[in-house]
């Protein structure tokens, strides 16, 4: 299972604000382009580690769908067996009797 502990949001970015100066400092629309770009792929990475969590959960369901498929199948061969003797035995009796009659 995916285990990603991610330490801002989307949202947590976005909403990010920097203090203003008067000196020289970086062109905003270039900076928020950037932010924009970020704040894109860490939805992506949100949305595969949930995407990453519901199909470890549904591999882990039809794991056990399997081993109890498996177990039934297992269980079940005896008895099948068992039939199945009986009914070639039946089988070859029926003849036998009509037979004497």
């Amino acid at each position: 299972m995916s285990d990603v502990s991610l330490k801002l949001s989307a949202k947590d970015i976005y909403e990010k604000d920097f203090e203003k100066t008067m000196t020289r400092g970086y062109r905003r629309e270039e900076v928020d382009a950037f932010l924009d770009d970020i704040i894109a792929d860490y939805q992506k990475m949100a949305d595969l580690d949930s995407e990453v969590v519901k199909l470890s959960e549904e591999n882990n369901k039809l794991k056990k769908e399997l081993e109890e498929l498996r177990l039934r199948v297992a269980t079940s061969r005896p008895q099948e067996n068992k039939n199945f003797s009986s009914t070639i035995v039946m089988q070859v009796r029926v003849p036998t009797i009509a037979v004497i009659m």
